[in-house]
């Protein structure tokens, strides 16, 4: 073989190798390690023993594996037995230390329970798909705010992220119905900024409906 072929081939091989190591990374990536968790189940125990009085119950884990978090990448998901309400209990990425997300979980329903019914006029309940949205799950720790005495959303100026899909295609005044909700949350809550995606699943092929993003 002649070294030009064999350079050639060499360099296909270094391709296909290195091709590998990245498709096997991100599998491992992607993959749900068990022993991290039983780590987070295990912190998670000790933490709420140690920080809560009330009844609480692991009911699962999430392995945020697409990184839409930048406080952790596995959490318990914990329930109370009192209420229909879950929140989650953490490591923390930077700090090491065993967090939860109840102040922020908190906030949420509080924004979430506003918007549904203005939601559901401007688009019709049964269009609604999705809605998700989410502030830093480390709120509490940030702002120290007692957990006991959690003050309302609009005394602080957060920025929420939230996410809207449409079991549908868009329509003419789906943009302007959702400025007029953004103007609204602004003016209940006080909050000056945060970030707003409205999707479509609509049935096309080819040419899918684009996302509507704001930014406030």
């Amino acid at each position: 073989m002649q070294p030009k072929h064999k350079a050639l081939l060499v360099g296909i091989i270094g391709v296909v190798v290195l091709a590998g190591i990245i498709l096997y990374s991100t599998y491992v990536g992607l993959k749900e390690n068990p022993d991290r968790v039983q780590q987070v189940k295990e912190g998670a125990e000790q933490y709420l023993s140690e920080n809560f009085d009330e009844s609480y119950e692991i009911v699962d884990t999430l392995h945020d594996n697409v990184s839409v978090y930048d406080q952790f990448n596995y959490a318990a998901i914990v329930e109370s037995d009192q209420e229909d309400f879950q929140f989650l209990v953490y490591e923390h990425s930077e700090t090491g230390e065993y967090m939860d997300s109840y102040v922020a979980e908190t906030w949420e329903y509080e924004l979430e329970s506003f918007l549904k019914p203005l939601l559901h006029e401007a688009y019709d309940e049964n269009n609604i798909k999705e809605l998700w949205m989410t502030f830093p799950k480390d709120i509490e720790h940030q702002l120290n705010i007692d957990k006991n005495n959690i003050p309302p959303l609009e005394e602080n100026d957060l920025n929420p992220i939230i996410r809207l899909t449409l079991d549908r295609g868009e329509k003419d005044q789906d943009e302007a119905k959702l400025d007029q909700i953004i103007e609204q949350i602004q003016e209940e809550f006080n909050i000056s900024s945060g970030h707003v995606t409205l999707a479509f699943n609509d049935s096309a092929l080819f040419f899918k409906d684009s996302n509507i993003l704001k930014e406030f």
